[in-house]
């Protein structure tokens, strides 16, 4: 079993559509009831497929081999089956155990001076509202715009991931699908959800378990 303590840096302005909208807002991002934002388990392990498909995709137009890839889809299971786990957490803005200790203080002060310390401006102290409009012609069209909550550039999340009956080269090509992961959230075409995704295995890093890849034969 190998344990991935992971790192997601957020580098332009995301949205992670929450599905949810008020009077206020068109498009909420997903946050937690004390309104910190976090990262969805289901949604990071989606992207993690997404760019381990784009990885065969260069191996393929660079001409390398891509059976060294193939363990990549027993990971995932969506076409095979197999014994590996691959357990993903939800990602907050701090390791777990230091998050868990954080919230229960949270909460003291959200009801102890609840005037004071609201949901709302807890979610506003770390995102903005864009607005934007669609164009016809040049000219605004009647009733087009709209809004959504954005979470700002340069806020981190923390999680760790457990892979399990895992072998050194199914933790290696884990390690390049998570470093090559560079984008998430809507809007992604218009310079949104630019993230570095980094992790460390102990004291081995996300750099060194790709070398170690490619090191063997890649």
């Amino acid at each position: 079993m190998a344990e991935l303590d992971v790192t997601i840096k957020v580098l332009s302005p995301i949205h992670l559509n929450s599905g949810q909208a008020d009077v206020n807002v068109d498009a909420e991002i997903v946050h937690d009831a004390l309104g910190f934002p976090y990262f969805p388990a289901k949604r990071f392990k989606g992207l993690l497929y997404e760019s381990a498909l784009e990885i065969g995709e260069m191996f393929e137009l660079s001409g390398l081999d891509t059976e060294n890839l193939a363990p990549l889809e027993n990971i995932f299971h969506r076409h095979s089956m197999s014994d590996i786990q691959l357990i993903v957490p939800n990602f907050y803005i701090l390791p777990a155990a230091e998050y868990e200790t954080f919230c229960a203080e949270w909460k003291y002060l959200q009801w102890r001076y609840p005037e004071i310390f609201t949901t709302f401006d807890v979610l506003n102290s770390f995102t903005s509202l864009r607005y934007q409009t669609r164009l016809e012609n040049g000219v605004a069209v009647n009733q087009s715009l709209h809004n959504l909550r954005v979470l700002d550039a340069g806020t981190e999340f923390f999680g760790r991931i457990i892979l399990r009956n895992d072998d050194e080269k199914i933790l290696n090509l884990l390690a390049l699908a998570i470093k090559n992961l560079s984008a998430a959230g809507s809007k992604r075409n218009r310079g949104f959800g630019r993230i570095n995704c980094r992790a460390m295995v102990g004291n081995t890093s996300t750099d060194t378990l790709v070398e170690k890849f490619f090191t063997k034969g890649a």
